[in-house]
């Protein structure tokens, strides 16, 4: 379905350990098959969705997306600015930018491994955001 070798084996890989993260119990072989060929299915089509729309938003705006290289000072004050955001809100805030900003998962992700609703996540973030907005123009 997916034409490439290593995308199969990760899709196959996907699945076993979404088995493992729901639970998976085998009842009987017809529904076991069912499970894994729709679980395979869904997963394969996400990754087709997800690539070509992945290229048209890059050929939409691919002079905005290309990274500006930043000079290792200005680094530096960014990084530490994202530190001292991350000591200003509470752990759970923390959690959720560093697992969102830093790590890039979707909100969706991020409230499922810190078991809290999407809307949760996303006022935290949004909260983030406005600390690290106030650091950006204090003095």
């Amino acid at each position: 379905m997916l034409r490439q070798h290593e995308q199969s084996l990760d899709v196959t890989q996907w699945v076993f350990m979404r088995a493992i993260e729901v639970g998976f119990e085998v009842r009987s072989p017809g529904e076991s098959l069912s499970w894994l060929y729709r679980t395979a299915t869904q997963r394969c089509l996400w990754l087709m969705r997800n690539d070509r729309s992945r290229r048209q938003i890059r050929g939409r705006h691919h002079l905005e997306l290309v990274p500006t290289a930043a000079s290792p000072e200005q680094s530096a004050v960014d990084r530490d600015l994202v530190v001292r955001a991350l000591q200003q809100v509470d752990e759970q805030t923390g959690q959720i930018a560093l697992l969102t900003w830093m790590q890039g998962f979707t909100n969706h992700r991020a409230a499922e491994i810190c078991e809290v609703s999407t809307r949760t996540v996303n006022r935290a973030r949004k909260h983030f955001e406005t600390v690290l907005e106030q650091l950006k123009e204090a003095p």
